[in-house]
């Protein structure tokens, strides 16, 4: 009985030998692979690939224009989250893409306005922007089509700092859809001729093409990429070819005449009845539309509805790029425009500058790593906010001081909220046009663009011209901004919470221009 007892105890303590061994071979095993695969075979550790980033940008689309963009809409969108209270702060082409490169209010980086003495490519420091801080983090760089207005024309046609790859186009050439003419790296091409209507040398084509190529090229290097398109659709072409064509913007042969029976959007604002609560100048400048006007208005709406169906494309065909080299779901896709447009609101026949919501409101669609797919969000961003989202994505550091804060935080939750205040401010001066070659040069060259300073929050859009005018809206109550409520007793106190945001943001710089608003009261009951 006792030999019995003591082999049941050899027995036993065999088993726990055996599972003993297996315990520490399977360590063993865990520790060998997860060591290889954390091991480079040089024995250095691997870094994952930092993340590609794509920008996409048009000029002059409106909200609404997406949703004629289906494309756009599926891929982007719906793969990511839709920023449906994103502005700029200067909605005018040039400061607002200094804007996007700098990270900076129009009062830092000092670029108000399209031309000089005051605005321009000339006026933008270039030597310290978004592309060369990407850069020095090790991304390969290319932009592709429209990028500050002056470049050749006003300035010569340099490859800016930071570009690895460049093909700018060059003004006055950029806003014609055929007989344009792009650096290339340094080398000048002309596609087309003005009059040209070959399918192969169409703009927003020619650019998608270009955009293809670089992808394919970059997405198996080891250095992350950062790629800019600047599509001119659905910007108006130069006034010479719109009264040569018929047309205010040519689309792609293939789209032509496919919403030839599109309807004029008519908002609550359209032909605004009573427009009493404007400023003085605006009131003289906008009577109301008369059906001529609208039929206009009208034939331009369908040309720029066409026009953007080959951005849609382009970026329909962009996504698909990156998914078939296998860089999509580690890539940041951008889809934004430079400013609004007006299409009869308030009045305003077509054009940007003021502030009201079809003027400064743009569209803002975000995919990337980490963002959940078919989203929303109301937080307020702006323009001044992209340079530090792509550092933030890259990981890289700005040369400067930015005002703007990264969206990431905010594309990755979306019901994430702050206090934050927009500010929206324009000015600057422009040259004084002759009304013939005959008139003698005015004795100041130089005339002042429309100035105001303004502030948005959750609520509210106050309005500061230069001049004494004033305009409050509470978008609340009063979404259109039909009625401003400036004089209105009820809001004396909101008025004034709101202007000292205004002087503290009007000069602010860097963390300042992020602070969230000092409580800002509402409307008394009376």
């Amino acid at each position: 009985m006792r030999g019995s007892h003591t082999k049941r105890r050899f027995t036993r303590r065999r088993a726990v030998s055996a599972l003993a061994a297996t315990c520490l071979a399977l360590a063993l095993l865990l520790w060998a692979t997860a060591g290889a695969g954390s091991q480079a075979p040089d024995g250095e550790q691997e870094t994952e690939k930092r993340p590609n980033l794509v920008v996409l940008m048009t000029d002059d689309q409106t909200v609404r224009d997406l949703r004629g963009m289906r494309h756009t809409r599926r891929l982007v969108a719906g793969r990511g989250v839709s920023f449906t209270r994103s502005f700029v702060s200067y909605p005018l082409c040039c400061p607002s893409r200094a804007t996007y490169l700098s990270g900076q209010y129009p009062h830092n980086h000092r670029v108000r306005g399209l031309t000089p003495p005051t605005g321009g490519y000339g006026r933008f420091d270039k030597a310290n922007s978004l592309p060369v801080w990407l850069a020095r983090a090790g991304y390969r760089s290319a932009h592709i089509g429209k990028f500050l207005n002056g470049y050749g024309s006003d300035t010569p046609d340099d490859v800016p700092p930071g570009w690895s790859e460049w093909y700018g186009a060059v003004d006055p050439s950029t806003y014609r859809m055929w007989g344009y003419t792009l650096n290339e790296n340094g080398e000048h091409r002309t596609y087309g001729s003005p009059l040209d209507r070959d399918p192969r040398n169409y703009q927003t084509d020619v650019f998608n093409r270009k955009a293809l190529d670089f992808i394919e090229r970059r997405a198996d290097q080891p250095e992350p990429f950062f790629l800019s398109v600047g599509y001119v659709a659905p910007h108006h072409e130069r006034s010479a070819l719109q009264q040569q064509t018929g047309h205010v913007v040519r689309p792609a042969p293939r789209h032509a005449g496919l919403r030839s029976t599109t309807r004029l959007p008519r908002p609550r604002s359209f032909d605004e009845p009573d427009n009493s609560d404007k400023p003085p100048f605006l009131r003289r400048r906008a009577p109301r539309l008369n059906p001529l006007r609208i039929q206009r208005m009208t034939l331009q709406h369908r040309d720029r509805q066409e026009s953007l169906m080959a951005v849609d494309e382009s970026v329909r065909d962009i996504t698909r790029k990156l998914d078939k080299e296998g860089v999509l779901d580690n890539t940041y896709v951008v889809v934004t425009s430079d400013n609004g447009f007006f299409e009869g609101e308030h009045r305003i026949s077509s054009g940007k500058m003021f502030p009201y919501d079809p003027s400064t409101r743009v569209p803002l669609v975000v995919r990337g790593p980490g963002i959940p797919t078919g989203r929303s969000t109301s937080e307020l961003v702006s323009n001044e906010d992209l340079a530090a989202t792509l550092l933030d994505a890259a990981d890289a550091k700005a040369g400067k001081t930015v005002d703007g804060r990264s969206l990431l935080p905010y594309a990755r939750r979306p019901r994430l909220r702050s206090e934050r205040v927009l500010l929206h401010e324009t000015g600057g001066l422009k040259p004084v046009t002759p009304v013939s070659e005959t008139d003698t040069t005015p004795l100041n060259p130089f005339r002042r663009i429309l100035t105001y300073n303004a502030v948005r929050t959750r609520r509210y859009l106050w309005v500061a011209y230069k001049g004494g005018s004033r305009e409050l809206y509470d978008l609340k109550r009063d979404p259109a901004q039909l009625r401003s409520v400036h004089k209105a007793p009820a809001y004396a106190k909101t008025k004034r919470a709101l202007h000292r945001e205004l002087q503290r943001l009007r000069r602010c710089r860097g963390e300042k221009c992020r602070q969230d608003a000092r409580p800002i009261p509402n409307p008394s009951r009376r």
